[in-house]
């Protein structure tokens, strides 16, 4: 009997300890609903689903994400401290850099410095910094800085992109130091990475033969992810693995939708520890929003559709490996 007892406990510990290793489908970020006046950090529970919000943010101190000039709203994620960072122009078109508890959504600083617009943030984990995608006043020069994250200065100038117009398409590699970006030349779009140690330059271009949506880089493989619209045939809104050298696919990992009704848009975020892919996309008719995500080890997925009437996402990320 008491063996038979033990056997049933053992057995109840494993259930539960697999249970707890189910992975949770969150990300965190920035939501707005009909308060103009109002931006909302919190999460959004996808297995539920539900939207949790931690605070509201007064426009008047962090600018409005729905003026931005881009799809996508610069955000990024530094666990260190448990920050993040969010760009967005105020009334008067000044970008405002705001640093944000990650935990509470409390405001905790923000800076008016820097006179560009900010394109795109990434933060580097391991070294602890900030860097930014930013414009100029020159037509069709970008550049790629660092930024002070005590003054909202800018530190150092590390790259200048000439030719080409800027897209919020971005991401980053903590191990090789370069901050990865997708910009339009004529009518291609132009892959290239930015050194952001040795002071900076460009290391590489390829010109890409499909249209990526979004891109996101697992530091671990050393793998490009992005999610694209298969134009092939039109309809398919794939996730697949960037050829960083020939500018093509090189596999797809999993596919986000086969209806041409259902189209994936340019917001996403990648869980680095479950290799989960995230995408906002809407379907058209019924007109509804909903998030897909993707395994991009095992191309299983789930499409989420989204109550109409919530909360719109302007920006996401998965918050991991907080110190």
């Amino acid at each position: 009997m008491r063996s038979f007892l033990i056997t049933i406990i053992i057995l109840v510990a494993t259930s539960i300890s697999e249970a707890r290793q189910e992975p949770t489908h969150l990300v965190h970020g920035l939501f707005d609903n009909s308060d103009q006046t109002h931006v909302f950090y919190g999460s959004l529970d996808l297995d539920i689903p539900q939207f949790n919000i931690f605070n509201s943010l007064s426009i008047n101190d962090v600018g409005d994400p729905s003026k931005g000039k881009y799809p996508v709203t610069p955000f990024t994620y530094d666990p260190n401290n448990d920050v993040a960072y969010m760009a967005a122009p105020n009334n008067q078109n000044r970008t405002i850099l705001s640093v944000i508890n990650a935990t509470s959504g409390a405001l905790l600083s923000n800076f008016s410095s820097i006179p560009n617009t900010i394109v795109s943030l990434q933060y580097d984990i391991f070294q602890k910094q900030l860097f930014a995608h930013t414009e100029t006043d020159s037509e069709n020069v970008t550049q790629v800085v660092e930024i002070d994250t005590a003054s909202g200065n800018v530190k150092q100038i590390l790259g200048a992109i000439r030719g080409a117009k800027p897209t919020h398409i971005s991401s980053y590699c903590p191990i090789c130091r370069k901050y990865f970006l997708i910009v339009l030349q004529d009518q291609d779009f132009v892959y290239l990475a930015v050194n952001t140690s040795d002071g900076g330059g460009i290391s590489w271009e390829a010109v890409m033969n499909f249209t990526p949506v979004s891109m996101r880089f697992d530091y671990k493989t050393f793998t490009m992810y992005t999610a694209y619209i298969n134009h092939t045939d039109d309809i398919s809104s794939l996730v697949g693995i960037i050829n960083r050298t020939l500018g093509g696919i090189s596999k797809v990992v999993g596919t986000i939708s086969d209806d041409p009704s259902l189209v994936v848009t340019s917001l996403s975020a990648y869980d680095v520890a479950e290799n989960i892919y995230y995408a906002s996309d809407v379907l058209s008719w019924p007109y509804s929003a909903g998030v897909s995500y993707v395994n991009v080890n095992t191309s299983q997925g789930k499409w989420i559709p989204l109550a109409r009437d919530r909360y719109n996402s302007h920006a996401w990320f998965v918050k991991q490996f907080v110190h």
